[in-house]
């Protein structure tokens, strides 16, 4: 079966198939909406650094069960997480599996140097080096069967992985081919409960990111990325508020690390929905920035952009104290938002 009809676009689950249209998944439909036009609320997910095992003390603490949980695998997995996807779905949560190919740092953060893995080029999917992992991969999932998903190769915009334009010689263009290429074969596994969605970075590189390689990604655009309609479901958005606590990072209010990027995805003109996949903020160092009000923000910001279906929190002490808990304020803050969503 076609995963992208032209005049009726299936979608995962009922989160998906609400914000596409009420009652009906004619593509005309969703096209027809006024910009921002919402359609059902707000809904909120998490990464969980020790996996989908600590969602319920997620909610206890939250006071309100994730929508959404992000999950990560690099190409050192020959097979996709299943107890881990089984395990979102027990908690009636939607995975979002984050397919990254590369061969992530033991130490679990981005040097510098991380990005230079020659195996992982752009070039080596068009030659058919991975061929073998990725079919293996879309029969996999599509003998699960269940919805999910997947984030491949995201951030493609920055220069800290393997497949960005500018590391080892990659070109937007080829970043587009190898999407295709990865769809094409999970398409042709059956893979119809999987759904992909396309995640860059916010657009300001260096600034909102907190890495700075000075690789040159040749001033390509967003839409230089973006491998066509037809084989996206979802736009997603990465961005962090980093704080100021190592110039030149600055405090990053919501609206002005979003925005931009939120524009750009619209102005692809694909109308499909979006969620922000990855976001939190630093607790603040000087005067007047509160990770609590940040939350606060964020989420009254979001709520706002009518054609956000999601937003997911990347809950873990890492480059910065990521997560909710890091301070009383941040965690009550985050309570009584997700609160409003209901």
């Amino acid at each position: 079966m076609d995963l992208h009809r032209p005049d009726r676009r299936s979608v995962l689950t009922a989160a998906l198939t609400a914000v596409l249209v009420t009652a009906c998944t004619d593509r005309t439909t969703l096209e027809s909406l006024p910009p921002h036009h919402r359609i059902r609320p707000l809904e909120h997910g998490v990464f969980l650094p020790h996996g989908p095992q600590d969602g319920l003390a997620f909610t206890a603490m939250t006071g309100a069960a994730p929508r959404w949980m992000l999950l990560f695998r690099d190409w050192t997995h020959e097979m996709p997480p299943v107890e881990a996807l089984d395990a979102v779905r027990t908690q009636g949560a939607t995975p979002v599996l984050t397919w990254e190919p590369w061969v992530a740092p033991a130490t679990g953060g981005v040097p510098a140097d991380a990005a230079q893995q020659p195996a992982f080029a752009l070039s080596r999917f068009a030659a058919g080096d991975h061929d073998h992992r990725i079919s293996t991969w879309a029969e996999a999932l599509a003998a699960w069967g269940h919805d999910v998903v997947l984030r491949f190769a995201h951030e493609m915009n920055g220069t800290w992985y393997p497949w960005a334009a500018g590391v080892q010689g990659n070109t937007a263009e080829q970043y587009v081919r190898a999407w295709r290429h990865v769809h094409s074969t999970f398409a042709a596994a059956g893979a119809t409960n999987v759904r992909w969605c396309w995640a860059p970075n916010v657009p300001a590189l260096g600034v909102d990111t907190g890495v700075d390689t000075g690789v040159d990604t040749g001033g390509a655009r967003l839409a230089d990325y973006f491998p066509g309609q037809d084989v996206v479901d979802v736009l997603g958005i990465d961005g962090y508020n980093w704080g100021s606590s190592e110039p030149p990072l600055s405090w990053t209010a919501p609206g002005e690390l979003l925005g931009p990027g939120l524009a750009e995805l619209r102005g692809l003109g694909a109308r499909l929905p979006i969620m922000v996949t990855e976001t939190a903020s630093a607790e603040g160092q000087e005067p007047g920035h509160s990770k609590a009000e940040w939350i606060t923000q964020l989420f009254d910001y979001l709520v706002r952009q009518g054609d956000v279906l999601g937003v997911i929190w990347f809950h873990e002490r890492k480059e910065r104290d990521w997560s909710v808990d890091s301070s009383a304020a941040a965690r009550a803050a985050y309570r009584r938002a997700v609160a409003r969503l209901r």
